[in-house]
C-alpha cells in the first residue's frame, strides 16, 4: 500500500498515553509527536513500524476515535498503583491470550459434556482463613506436612491444581518474544474466574518462592470465586479484606500454625541470630524467609524491626538476582513449564478429533508446526 494517511489526533494522543514512561519506543514517540504537530505525514510503512514499536495493533491507527479496551482484571487489582494505572501492552496482550485460552477450554469442556468445576466459589461464604486452608488441603489432597513430600513445592501444588481442573499457565515474557518481558512490579499473577475453566497465570519473572506464594494465593481466589490481578510484591501492604484472607490462608498452608511453634523453638534453642533461625525454619517448610518472618512476627517470636530487616534483605537479594540472572536453559523444558498439561492434552485431543485446526492450536499454545509436535512427544 502506497501513499500517505491521516491519523486522528485523538488516536495519536491515545497511543502516546499507552507508551507512558516506557523508554523503549523513543523513536516512535518522536514520530507520533511529529504526526500530531503535522510536521510529518505518515506513510503506511511508517505506521507499521510505529505499530510494531509501540505494540499497538495496526488497525487502531486507522480509527477515528481511540479504541475502548476493557481490561476487566484491572478492576480487581490487589492494590491501586498510580505508576501502573495504564496497563502495559505486555500485560494487556497476556490477559487477552489467557482469556482466549479460558474461552476455548470452556467450549471444549461443554462440548464434551463436562460439568462446571465445583471448586470455583466453594469458599465464597467463608471468612475464616484456617477453615479456607483446611478446604484447600482437602481439595488438593494435602496432608498437614505436605511440603515434606514435595521436592519441588511449586510443581507439586501446580500438578494438584491442574488435576482439579484449574488451568495454571506461567511465563515471564509475552508468548515467545524475549524482547517483551513481563514486569514483576506491575503484577505477580492473576486469576480469571470461569465456572468451567478457571485460570491462574504466574509471572515467571518472580522468584521461586514468590511464585509459590502467588500460586496458593490465586488458588484461594478460585475457591472464593473472585477474579484477581495480584500486584502486591509484599503482602503486608494490603488492607483489602479479601487479600488479607487469601494471604492468611496461603501462609497457613505453607506454614501450618500447628507445626510452626515446635519447629521454631527447636531452632531458637540454638541461640543463633534471628536471621539464621528464620533461614533454617524456611528451609524446613520449603518457603520464603519473608513468609516465616511474618509468621514469627504474628506469633510474637520476633520484633517488628527484625521482620522489616528480613523483608529489606529479601528485596535486595531479589534485585541482585534479577540483575545477574542469565537467560537460557533448555528451550523445551522452559516451553513445557509455561503450559498447563491438562489444557495441552485437551488441545491435542481436539486436534485429533478434527474440531480444532492446527493453526488455532499453534496460536493458543504459542507454538508452530515443529515445536507443537515436539511438545506432544515431550509431554506425553
Amino acid at each position: 500500500m502506497k501513499g500517505t494517511y491521516v491519523i486522528s489526533p485523538e488516536v495519536v494522543d491515545w497511543v502516546i498515553d499507552q507508551i507512558g514512561s516506557d523508554p523503549k519506543p523513543l523513536n516512535a514517540l518522536q514520530i507520533l509527536n511529529e504526526w500530531k504537530s503535522e510536521t510529518r505525514t505518515p506513510t503506511f510503512n511508517e505506521i507499521k513500524r510505529v505499530s510494531k514499536k509501540t505494540r499497538i495493533p495496526l488497525g487502531y491507527f486507522f480509527l477515528q476515535r481511540p479504541p475502548t479496551e476493557t481490561i476487566r482484571l484491572m478492576e480487581y487489582r490487589t492494590i491501586a498503583n498510580a505508576e501502573f494505572d495504564t496497563p502495559s501492552r505486555e500485560l494487556v496482550d497476556t490477559i487477552n491470550d489467557m482469556e482466549n485460552i479460558v474461552d476455548w477450554t470452556r467450549s471444549y469442556l461443554e462440548s464434551n459434556h463436562y460439568e462446571p468445576n465445583p471448586i470455583v466459589g466453594m469458599c465464597k461464604d467463608q471468612s475464616d482463613s484456617s477453615a479456607i486452608a483446611d478446604t484447600v488441603r482437602r481439595l488438593l489432597g494435602l496432608s498437614i506436612n505436605w511440603f515434606e513430600l514435595a521436592d519441588n513445592p511449586f510443581n507439586y501444588l501446580r500438578t494438584k491444581m491442574s488435576e482439579n481442573g484449574v488451568i495454571v499457565m506461567m511465563n515471564g515474557i509475552v508468548r515467545e518474544n524475549t524482547h517483551r518481558r513481563l514486569n514483576i512490579n506491575e503484577f505477580r499473577a492473576f486469576t480469571i474466574i470461569d465456572e468451567f475453566a478457571p485460570l491462574i497465570f504466574i509471572n515467571a519473572a518472580d522468584s521461586l518462592n514468590g511464585r509459590l506464594f502467588s500460586l496458593l494465593h490465586e488458588f484461594v481466589h478460585v475457591c472464593l470465586g473472585s477474579n484477581n490481578l495480584y500486584n502486591d510484591r509484599y503482602p503486608e501492604h494490603t488492607t483489602a479484606t479479601i487479600e488479607m484472607l487469601c494471604n492468611a490462608a496461603s501462609a497457613e498452608i505453607l506454614v501450618p500454625s500447628s507445626l510452626f511453634t515446635d519447629v521454631w523453638e527447636i531452632h531458637a534453642s540454638s541461640k543463633l541470630p534471628i536471621a539464621d533461625i528464620v533461614k533454617m525454619v524456611a528451609k524446613t517448610f520449603k518457603c520464603s524467609q519473608v513468609v516465616i518472618a511474618r509468621r514469627a512476627y504474628d506469633e510474637k517470636k520476633i520484633s517488628r524491626k527484625h521482620y522489616d530487616d528480613i523483608v529489606k534483605i529479601a528485596i535486595e537479594r531479589f534485585r541482585i538476582a534479577s540483575r545477574t540472572k542469565k537467560d537460557g536453559g533448555h528451550y523445551y523444558n522452559t516451553k513445557a513449564s509455561r503450559i498447563d498439561r491438562r489444557f495441552f492434552s485437551f488441545i491435542v485431543d481436539s486436534v485429533a478429533q478434527g474440531t480444532t485446526l492446527y493453526s488455532e492450536a499453534f496460536r493458543l499454545t504459542s507454538t508452530n508446526r515443529h515445536t507443537f509436535f515436539e511438545l506432544v512427544e515431550r509431554l506425553n
